[in-house]
């Protein structure tokens, strides 16, 4: 994911340095004349403000969202740019976040956030109907599809941060082997970095220690103090990091690895909500360069992970399944 989870920014945790969410530079997959995150949401808003509501696939959706008149999307907000909460207001800011409310507006309805405990427990909570659905910087991947469905809306990978500087001269995967290298549970990250330490594996020789957090925040804090010398996260989130904590980490100048979709998910037997989704993310994908969905990302400096059309459960499909 960019998934630099930007944990909610006024935590304490976060290394020194972290300069104010409304002046930071934005840095992004690619170039835009948005620098700020500030701008970038009030940008987005603009666009977001424009979108018409589509009677059809209003219709589409599930009873049960249509008397409630809004969807539940669990998340944990610690991925920014895709979704985290502004400073100490707790307001849900980013570019999955303006995404989300435009579908929203496609489909008349309002869309509001469950915030979830720590990152495994999303899958579950949209299994169980805790939430309505998931969006939340969130790989689609095989494993994932046999538990809930996915519509697919941008394509990204792993990246690797490291300390400002680079102290530990980390320049790709196998460099990380013998180093302490901090994840989440039940991330693609997480299950990178096993099969690197995997027999057979790059470093099956001489294995990287994993340090477990349970969240962004906690991987930041680790990287800070010393307990982890990188950190592996989505590979927007670590440029986001990068450009925005005023020279406390770098992103390794490295391709991502295992590039694939991000998903929304949702509950294998609503059919309606994900049909409705899908067409809703169609909509505003139509025309392109020109698209709300792609000036919604443009304007977080994120457009070079846009796809050109929704896909549902991606890693089933010829084109992503190299890499799920």
């Amino acid at each position: 994911m960019f998934k630099a989870k930007m944990r909610k920014v006024g935590l304490p945790v976060l290394v020194a340095g972290l300069v104010g969410l409304g002046m930071a530079p934005l840095a992004g997959a690619s170039a835009g004349a948005v620098n700020n995150p500030g701008q970038a949401n009030k940008i987005s808003n603009g666009y977001v403000a424009k979108v018409k509501e589509n009677v059809a696939l209003h219709k589409m959706l599930p009873t049960y969202i249509q008397k409630k008149g809004y969807i539940l999307i669990g998340a944990q907000m610690e991925n920014a740019p895709d979704d985290f909460f502004s400073g100490t207001s707790q307001v849900a800011v980013g570019f999955e976040v303006n995404l989300a409310h435009a579908i929203g507006k496609v489909l008349g309805v309002n869309v509001k956030y469950l915030q979830l405990p720590v990152w495994s427990s999303i899958v579950p909570a949209v299994q169980d109907g805790r939430v309505d659905m998931s969006m939340t910087a969130m790989n689609d991947r095989v494993a994932r599809e046999a538990l809930i469905n996915f519509v697919d809306y941008l394509v990204d990978g792993i990246g690797i941060l490291v300390k400002g500087g680079n102290p530990e001269n980390i320049t790709g995967p196998s460099s990380l082997c013998g180093k302490n290298v901090a994840d989440s549970a039940g991330t693609t990250q997480e299950s990178y970095l096993q099969s690197l330490n995997a027999a057979g594996g790059l470093c099956a020789s001489n294995p990287i220690t994993e340090v477990l957090a349970a969240s962004t925040a906690q991987e930041l804090a680790d990287l800070a103090t010393n307990r982890a010398d990188a950190v592996l996260n989505d590979n927007i989130t670590d440029a986001f990091d990068a450009q925005t904590m005023g020279g406390a980490v770098a992103a390794v100048d490295y391709p991502a690895i295992e590039s694939g979709p991000y998903g929304i998910g949702v509950p294998k037997n609503d059919v309606h909500l994900l049909k409705a989704v899908y067409g809703a993310l169609g909509l505003l994908m139509k025309g392109g360069a020109n698209s709300t969905y792609k000036e919604i990302l443009n304007a977080w400096n994120v457009g070079s992970v846009a796809i050109p059309a929704p896909v549902i459960n991606g890693c089933a499909k010829p084109t992503y399944a190299q890499f799920c």
